[in-house]
């Protein structure tokens, strides 16, 4: 791993230590000495930390950097499961791989091809980015799964995100199709949907399966 790439790597895990963590300052450093063989006084000495006695804070410019950092891991795990449809054991290390190949705005066309998702497939946030705030002005529609809709919102299936084929075919049977308008009828005490003028009732690891733009 390039030198650069381990300095990523660290703010990636300070984000979740510092920014994410409800008791992240004893953890910080443990968690740096363990996976990345990197210590916080080199992201100090380039800038990207602050310390005192018992606290450790980013700077301006290291927020800044290590937003743009698990913005891009996030987005790339996105990418390995929803279109790669890479599994859950390979999907982190296939992440940490992708994520160093799309700097220099690339983030913003992955993206908007996955309808600018507001969270990781672990249910963290994403970071949203520019393209993303222009997004939301524009009002362009955003994907979400089926099971983030509250009961009478509407959208337009965008793709099926099945990990097995028999998964895939039943919510094709049921007329599940990318194009199709879909509308939750109901959240409890299981997820009721309608599409193409029939209603079904699934439970909720089927129904997130189901990918939404909403709108």
């Amino acid at each position: 791993m390039k030198a650069s790439e381990r300095i990523e790597e660290a703010l990636e895990v300070l984000w979740e230590c510092l920014m994410e963590d409800s008791s992240p300052q004893m953890e910080a450093e443990n968690q740096l000495s363990q996976k990345l063989e990197i210590s916080l006084d080199q992201l100090e000495q380039e800038g990207l930390v602050e310390r005192s006695a018992e606290t450790i804070q980013f700077t301006p410019a290291g927020k800044k950097e290590a937003e743009r950092a698990i913005r891009r891991h996030r987005l790339s795990e996105r990418l390995c499961y929803d279109i790669i449809e890479t599994d859950q054991v390979d999907m982190e290390e296939a992440a940490c791989q992708v994520e160093h190949i799309v700097k220099n705005g690339n983030e913003e066309k992955i993206c908007r091809l996955l309808g600018h998702p507001e969270t990781c497939p672990h249910g963290k946030p994403i970071p949203p980015g520019d393209c993303c705030r222009k997004a939301r002005e524009a009002k362009e529609r955003f994907v979400v799964p089926l099971t983030s809709l509250k009961p009478g919102e509407a959208g337009t299936i965008a793709y099926i995100k099945a990990g097995d084929s028999k998964k895939l075919q039943k919510l094709m049977v049921m007329g599940v199709l990318p194009g199709n308008a879909i509308e939750l009828n109901a959240n409890f005490p299981s997820f009721v949907f309608s599409v193409d003028y029939s209603q079904y009732a699934v439970d909720a690891d089927m129904a997130a399966a189901i990918i939404v733009k909403r709108g």
